[in-house]
């Protein structure tokens, strides 16, 4: 017989253990409840990418043959839509083989080169792109332009790391003169850039027609949007009536906004570069020599011509109406503070500076090019041309660190690069025309009974134009005769 007092402590007991099997089961449930949730939505979002990559595979711009679809692709949509903020990254099978590509191990030693670089300039592009109120996703268009070169120069004439053309640097106040051109200076070109992509947006509504139209120019944008016969189309609706070279344009900045962003799952991993990551500024308003602060120093003029690309000869010409910016690296190390104050104080006179653009060597280059001598380096080609040995590695595609007798080396100096370009489209474009002349002209010998008229008719031209060619005064032709006919 149970006592009162053990009975008391079993049904006290019970009370206990119920309550905590109620809420393991309550909690058990809100388990359960959250699990179907979730699943649910994955499985709409799955469903969302389903019928987006159907509708991308289907369409017009970009039909495939083979219309299945792979998790390789939900996976490569859902990771685009994660890094997406203003700036739309949409998935296109073009995007798909450029992401391959980027991320590939080929290309892992270029994008690892960017990601250093990127290290010195982003965190000065995203200042400036939130000054301005642009996206800072923008900043990787610098690396589709120029490989983060802020010396690049196209056979067009675009300079500096966006590529501006010198009709952009002068609507946005940028110098461009013997001693400086800001399109090369980190700064105020992006400033710029991001000024023209600003304009853009505020035009069509529309980041990626923005880009489109600093690629392509907002003309032809204009004409594809009229083309496309819609009010407010898209990139992709009006990328049938752009350039190849405007299509591939935006697929090509998605693609390497995705393959910065994940650059860590992929290896790749920001390598050493020429540039110092510590730096100082200081505003310059007078003549001074670039190879004296060097010197003072103790860097090569190769660490100071990198922090400041925009300088074109070895002296910066600054004044007190307009100052610029010095850029210097910050050393561990002591400096001599009194051979840098000098150098920073001590004007160079005009004299100097008038004969010191003499002594620039361009009668040696030959289109563009400059034959190497024996005995001759990067170091002393650069030195002898006042860019840098990675400016001539970048220009000619060259990784290792040897120059040999007799090579050619692309020097892309701007005034002498661009000119000789000019030329030579200039003289190609001569031969062309007269090419064309010639084909549009041939003879034709007059047989007995032929008349002008009857020559002109078969000929298509006129008779006056006939006559015009040949020099004749009247009608009167003898069988034998050749005459030219140059047909339109």
């Amino acid at each position: 017989m149970i006592g009162k007092q053990t009975l008391i402590s079993i049904l006290g007991g019970l009370c206990y253990v119920l309550p905590i099997m109620a809420q393991e089961s309550a909690v058990e449930g809100m388990r359960e409840a959250t699990h179907q949730v979730i699943q649910g939505r994955i499985d709409r979002e799955k469903q969302e990418i389903y019928q987006y990559l159907d509708s991308v595979k289907s369409s017009g711009n970009s039909r495939q043959d083979d219309s299945t679809i792979t998790e390789e692709e939900i996976q490569l949509v859902r990771k685009l839509k994660a890094i997406e903020r203003e700036v739309p990254l949409n998935y296109s099978p073009q995007v798909k083989n450029l992401i391959s590509k980027y991320t590939s191990n080929n290309y892992n030693p270029y994008m690892c080169r960017m990601m250093g670089l990127g290290q010195y300039y982003f965190p000065m592009f995203d200042r400036i792109m939130d000054e301005v109120g642009v996206p800072r996703e923008l900043k990787y268009l610098s690396v589709v332009e120029s490989s983060l070169n802020p010396r690049d120069i196209s056979s067009a004439g675009a300079t500096g790391l966006w590529q501006l053309m010198y009709y952009e640097a002068k609507t946005y106040n940028l110098t461009v003169d013997s001693y400086t051109d800001q399109r090369m200076d980190p700064i105020a070109s992006s400033y710029a850039i991001a000024k023209i992509l600003k304009e853009a947006y505020d035009e069509y509504g529309d980041w990626l027609l923005a880009i489109a139209s600093y690629n392509g120019g907002k003309g032809a944008v204009g004409r594809a949007i009229q083309r496309s016969g819609k009010d407010k189309p898209t990139f992709w609706d009006i990328a049938p009536y752009l350039t190849q070279q405007t299509q591939n344009y935006i697929p090509k900045f998605i693609a390497m906004t995705y393959a910065m962003k994940y650059a860590e799952e992929n290896d790749i991993n920001a390598a050493d570069t020429e540039l110092s990551l510590r730096t100082q500024a200081l505003d310059i308003n007078k003549r001074i020599s670039l190879n004296q602060i060097a010197a003072a120093l103790d860097v090569s003029k190769e660490t100071l011509r990198a922090l400041n690309p925009s300088f074109k000869k070895n002296i910066l010409n600054g004044t007190e109406e307009a100052p610029l910016r010095l850029v210097l690296p910050v050393l561990d190390k002591k400096i001599a503070t009194e051979e840098l104050y000098a150098a920073l104080n001590t004007p160079i006179p005009t004299s100097v500076m008038a004969s010191s653009g003499t002594n620039e060597p361009t009668e040696l280059l030959k289109d563009g090019k400059y034959k190497v001598k024996v005995g001759e380096t990067f170091a002393s080609v650069a030195e002898k041309f006042e860019v840098t040995v990675q400016d001539i590695k970048s220009w000619n595609n060259l990784r290792g660190n040897k120059i040999v007798p007799g090579q050619n080396l692309l020097i892309k100096k701007e005034d002498n690069f661009v000119n000789a370009k000019l030329a030579h489209n200039a003289e190609k474009s001569v031969k062309k025309s007269q090419q064309r002349a010639a084909s549009r002209t041939a003879y034709y010998v007059v047989k007995k009974g032929d008349t002008l008229s009857q020559i002109a008719d078969k000929n298509g031209v006129s008779v006056s134009r006939l006559k015009s060619d040949n020099d004749l005064n009247g009608s009167r032709i003898k069988p034998g005769m050749k005459l030219k006919v140059s047909k339109k």
